[in-house]
């Protein structure tokens, strides 16, 4: 799954059209790069890489005081279908970062999304039992490889997770 490309696609939807520099600002806005390892030039290859692809399309260039003008940019029906498809993927996602990028735009599949995420809840909470099963077969020892503190650390967070999605889902 593509994060950034869910990141810009989500950003272009409240904006468009919209340029690099105002998307970049956008995602900067909502502090992104809290949560995920976005980097401003990540936007700018994936505008030029989603245009290549049709995902949106280059339009007019905004002049300014100051250096070259500005493209902006429109999200196309396919982009459109695009963002969804990564949306659904990453609100079923048990990797933090995509399924952090999927509940920040959660309200666009305001029936769906939800449903979604309490299945991706149900599933953290189960392989967290799982992860704390194999936990408990194994030594506790200090040394390498730590097999049981690290299977412990994995259920906890998987639990957390779980707990702040359900907390998520009970304000839907």
């Amino acid at each position: 799954m593509n994060v950034v490309r869910l990141l810009v696609l989500g950003a272009l939807r409240e904006t468009s059209p919209s340029h690099g520099y105002a998307i970049g600002q956008l995602l900067e806005d909502w502090q992104v790069q809290t949560w995920t390892r976005l980097r401003s030039g990540s936007v700018y290859h994936a505008l030029r890489q989603m245009t290549k692809e049709g995902l949106i399309t280059a339009g007019e260039q905004e002049t300014g005081d100051r250096g070259p003008g500005k493209t902006r940019f429109t999200i196309t029906n396919a982009g459109d279908a695009e963002f969804f498809a990564l949306l659904r993927e990453a609100l079923a996602s048990s990797d933090l970062i995509e399924l952090s990028s999927g509940i920040a735009f959660l309200d666009a599949l305001p029936e769906e999304g939800p449903a979604l995420l309490a299945e991706t809840t149900v599933r953290l909470n189960e392989n967290a039992h799982r992860l704390q099963k194999i936990a408990a077969t194994t030594s506790a020892a200090k040394g390498a490889p730590r097999t049981h503190d690290l299977l412990i650390m994995w259920s906890a967070n998987l639990f957390a997770t779980a707990g702040s999605l359900a907390k998520i889902l009970a304000r839907e």
